[in-house]
This record gives C-alpha cells, sequence and structure tokens, in this order.
C-alpha cells in the first residue's frame, strides 16, 4: 500500500489529490487501522487530527478561512470554523515535493522569487485551485508582514473579506485593550461572514484548551532537558502544525499531554536499563524554521557528531492563560511573542534557552524572503559572541529547493563544527 502511495506521489499530476476530501479519509483509515507507523502515539493522533480538518476544508459543507501563521485561533475554534493555514499546506507541499509546481504557477502570474516561499507556493497552489478559496482571509500584522500583503492582495483578487489583527509592538496596558477591542470585532465579523453565532462558554473553553496546551507544551520541553529524552528536532518541529492551527482545539492538549507521557515513560525504561544518554560532541540551538522539501542538514549534523537539543519555535513564550477573561488572556499571548519588537526581546530568550538546554553554539537557518527573521542576524551574532557563543547563520529556503546548495551548506557546517571542536 505504502509503495503504491509513493509511485502516485512522483508522477506529475500527483497534487490533484491534496483537493479530493477521499484523500484525507483514506489517510485516516491508514492511521486508524495501523497501516502508518508513528514514532509516537502523539504524532498519530496530531496527524489525524490535521487530517480530518483538511477533510473538513475541503467538504465545504462549513465555511472555512485562511488563517496566517500567527493568528488567533482560538477564536476560530470557539467558532466551529475549520482552519486552512497556508504556511503549514505549503511545507506540506515542499515535504511531498509538490512544490515546485506551485512556484512557478505564483512566478508566473507576476509574484517574484523576491518574496517568501511560503506565501508564493500558497499564492500558486490558490491560482492553480489545488487550495481551497476561503469565506475570509484572518492575518495579524506582527512577526510577518509579507502575511498581511499576500492575504489582502489575495482578498482583493477572490473578492473576500480580509480580517486584520493590529498588533503593537509596545506592552502595555493600552495595547492590550486595543488588541482586546479588535478581537470582539473579529468575532462580529466572523460571526457575520459564518453566519454562526459565538456561546461565551465555547470561548471559554477554547482558552482553557489552550491553556492545557500551553502546560503540556512546556512539560515536553522540560521532558527534553533529560539526556535520555529520545525526541529529535525533526520530530519536535512536525508539532508546530498545532502550533500554528491547533491552539484552541481539543486535540492539541491531548496530543501534547499524550507526548509528554510517553516521552516520560521512554526516559524511565531507558533509566531502569542503566542505557547511556544520547551522547554528541556538539549540542546545538536552531533558530527560525528548518527546509521542509528532502534534506539532510539535522542528519548531517548528527553524522558529525552535532545534535540540535532545542529550537526556537519550540519555546512557550506566553503566561498562563484565564478562560475567565479569554479575550485578554488571548491578547496578552499575542503581544507577548519575544520577536516582536525590540530585537533585544529576542536576544534574552536565545541566551536563555543556550544556558537551560547547555548548548555550544547556536544555528540560524535564514530563510529568502523572512526579513524579519533575517534583518537582524549580524546584531543577535555579535550578542551572542559576548557570552562566548559560537553562531552559524545559514542560508537558505524553508520551500523553494532551487535556493538550497547542499554542499555549500555542508561545508559551512563542517567549518562551524571545526571552530566548536
Amino acid at each position: 500500500m505504502l509503495e503504491l502511495i509513493k509511485r502516485y506521489l512522483s508522477r506529475e499530476k500527483a497534487p490533484d489529490i491534496l483537493r479530493w476530501p477521499f484523500t484525507y479519509s483514506l489517510g485516516q483509515a491508514m492511521i486508524r487501522g495501523r497501516l502508518l507507523r508513528f514514532p509516537y502515539r502523539a504524532a498519530a493522533m496530531m496527524v489525524d487530527y490535521g487530517l480530518e480538518e483538511t477533510k473538513k476544508v475541503y467538504n465545504r459543507r462549513l465555511p472555512s478561512v485562511w488563517a496566517s501563521a500567527f493568528f488567533p485561533t482560538e477564536l476560530l475554534h470557539a467558532l466551529g470554523i475549520p482552519v486552512f493555514s497556508p504556511e503549514v499546506a505549503a511545507a506540506l507541499v515542499a515535504s511531498f515535493g509538490f512544490q515546485e509546481h506551485f512556484l512557478k504557477e505564483a512566478e508566473s502570474r507576476w509574484w517574484g522569487r523576491d518574496n517568501c516561499s511560503f506565501h508564493r507556493c500558497a499564492i500558486g497552489g490558490l491560482f492553480s485551485r489545488y487550495y481551497p478559496q476561503p469565506a475570509a482571509f484572518c492575518v495579524s500584522s506582527h512577526l510577518c508582514e509579507g502575511a498581511v500583503l499576500m492575504f489582502s492582495n489575495l482578498a482583493r483578487i477572490y473578492k473576500r473579506p480580509s480580517l486584520l489583527l493590529d498588533v503593537p509592538v509596545e506592552q502595555n496596558n493600552d495595547s492590550l485593550r486595543y488588541v482586546t477591542t479588535q478581537l470582539r470585532q473579529l468575532i462580529s465579523s466572523l460571526e457575520e461572514i459564518a453566519g454562526l453565532s459565538l456561546q461565551h462558554e465555547k470561548l471559554e473553553e477554547a482558552v482553557a484548551n489552550a491553556e492545557v496546551a500551553r502546560r503540556a507544551m512546556q512539560k515536553v520541553n522540560d521532558l527534553r532537558l533529560h539526556p535520555a529524552s529520545p525526541l529529535t528536532a525533526k520530530e519536535a518541529f512536525s508539532y508546530l502544525y498545532l502550533y500554528f492551527t491547533g491552539l484552541g482545539s481539543r486535540a492539541m492538549p491531548r496530543v501534547y499531554e499524550t507526548l509528554a507521557g510517553e516521552l516520560q515513560e521512554r526516559i524511565r525504561e531507558s533509566e531502569q536499563k542503566k542505557e547511556p544518554g544520547r551522547h554528541s560532541r556538539f549540542k546545538l540551538l536552531w533558530l527560525h524554521l528548518p527546509p521542509f522539501y528532502r534534506n539532510n542538514i539535522l542528519g548531517y549534523l548528527e553524522e558529525k557528531g552535532a545534535r540540535v537539543v532545542f529550537e526556537e519555535f519550540s519555546h512557550v513564550y506566553w503566561e498562563s492563560m484565564d478562560p475567565g477573561r479569554p479575550l485578554e488572556s488571548i491578547a496578552r499571548r499575542m503581544l507577548a511573542h519575544f520577536s516582536y519588537g525590540d530585537i533585544n526581546r529576542r536576544i534574552e530568550v536565545i541566551k536563555e534557552l543556550a544556558a537551560k538546554y547547555k548548548v555550544d553554539g547556536v544555528i540560524h537557518f535564514s530563510h529568502w524572503g523572512c526579513r524579519q527573521s533575517c534583518g537582524s542576524l549580524r546584531i543577535i551574532r555579535d550578542a551572542l559572541h559576548k557570552e562566548g557563543l559560537p553562531f552559524l547563520a545559514l542560508d537558505g529556503d524553508c520551500v523553494d529547493n532551487r535556493n538550497y546548495a547542499p554542499g555549500q551548506v555542508q561545508t559551512r557546517i563542517d567549518g562551524f563544527l571545526e571552530m566548536l571542536a
């Protein structure tokens, strides 16, 4: 069965399967029938949830929305609106090797290669009619200005509403009130667009789910401090799907609680067998995202005796959320992101993570087109050098493998590891 799927995925028109609801039902059946193997039960639960959500989007029985990577999905889950994340879809498409078709479609319509490939892939997928047309485009202004521009343009082209959450740079009471007011307005707009009415207890439930998920995520992060923790960086990156689309859902806390339980059990078994923990010559902290197409960067690091022990995107940066004050809690989370505003906020978090996980060096994957992450690299590098932390900036692209030079990347990694030795 798996071989047949792999053969089909290699065909030119393989992306057709992305728009068939049956594809996602088949995937769920294979997971539940244990025809697909996963390293953790939590991973199987997450994929099953993702397939269910995507199937809802393509079934079109309910109005769905496109939500940018940092939009507060608690609102959407409280309303029962299916969420489609174009950035997550682009990463998935790249992992299947379909991205070139979508990228070329966007480029043929004058979306240049200097734009973020996550967004170009999303644009190409929509223009090619592989991605679903939403009832609305929902985007937040913080962290990614490219998403705001892309959603605004697509909303104009497809004559759909574009709902913008404007997140101020300053963290103060005025900003909190401003964002909270906007959240109320967003709810009213979404109710009108979807023909739904939000029940307050559903909003409280969504925030309660987000809080349980937050605690479980932090527990997973703490377990990764143990030398016998088996969770790899590659596996950890896969759970970002929930971070971008699952906050507020019932599934996200279940997945992370299951993952924490599985990690605890495996660590306990390792201790009982008196097995040595995972030893590496060098422990590394990864900044930004990895490439999602086929590549061997993380594997090559492991071969060379270096291991990524934590990732910037896995950091739980927001404080506890109060279901009794749901909108204020969501607003506080939106304002709390350490990569938004003064660069010193991000630098301090990087230094804290480096100390907590006792890393020997830091790698930043500099995704082409991501100005907000790459624009401050020199400042970050200089700050880390003052702390005695070696820093490597790897230039590349998370989705467009035409911007990936494996030989050059390996050469730079070799030089970096020699410096650490």
